[in-house]
């Protein structure tokens, strides 16, 4: 049994501690020549402990064990603390923990995650954030969170321009084609690599469920659209 410090209620100690049990898990565990192939991948951003996901899932498999896992209402302390830490792996645990709560998220998450999207930005982190738990609370709270996804879109940060715009990859049926125009459209004539990249792929995504429309917007906005919007987005289409 732990010793708990005078001052520190229990509930405190046990979500400080799941954080720095992963910490006690992974260091001195990784590969010096994976960290090196991992940090060019990442374009030298962060620097990397050398754990490629299937050992790092293996060494913290106790620790994502239904009996460890923590308190819910732990899940922002943790995963703050875990993106303060400099070395990319902790980011990437912190995502593996909110997979693990998706569906018990509500809007008040959606605060802290734009810290998430904001610290430590890299598509890797954002792209996740996006698509998952981001995509599933704009899925579920849709007339709530307009306002988040409005104030993302018009923001001076290219990553949450980049989250309003690719949140809904995964919607298919269920897209809402007016944000997903008016995300496009805010930045289409932008010459930043991750917007366009990121209108491409949403528009690619929304082409499996109606080809037509996108065929159709991609008309009908070609001289703005730069040629790598153009080409993810009819990439399965000619």
């Amino acid at each position: 049994m732990e010793m708990v410090k005078v001052g520190e209620a229990p509930s405190q100690l046990r979500h400080i501690t799941w954080a720095e049990e992963v910490v006690h898990a992974l260091q001195g565990q990784g590969i010096e020549a994976d960290s090196r192939t991992m940090e060019a991948y990442m374009k030298n951003q962060f620097p990397f402990l050398g754990l490629k996901k299937p050992l790092r899932s293996t060494l913290l498999k106790p620790l994502f064990s239904t009996e460890n896992l923590p308190e819910k209402h732990h899940l922002e302390s943790i995963c703050r603390a875990l993106w303060a830490l400099p070395e990319r792996e902790y980011q990437m645990v912190a995502l593996d923990l909110i997979r693990k709560f998706e569906r018990r998220l509500t809007p008040k998450d959606l605060s802290w995650m734009e810290h998430l999207i904001r610290e430590k930005s890299w598509w890797d982190s954002v792209d996740f954030l996006a698509t998952h738990p981001v995509g599933f609370l704009v899925e579920r709270y849709p007339e709530e969170l307009g306002p988040w996804l409005d104030s993302w879109i018009t923001s001076d940060d290219l990553w949450l321009n980049r989250t309003a715009i690719i949140c809904q990859v995964l919607y298919r049926q269920k897209t809402d084609k007016d944000l997903l125009r008016r995300a496009i459209c805010a930045h289409i004539r932008s010459t930043e690599f991750f917007h366009r990249k990121a209108i491409g792929w949403a528009l690619r995504a929304y082409a499996q469920q109606d080809p037509e429309w996108v065929r159709n917007f991609v008309e009908e906005h070609r001289s703005a659209l730069s040629g790598l919007s153009v080409r993810e987005a009819l990439k399965h289409l000619e």
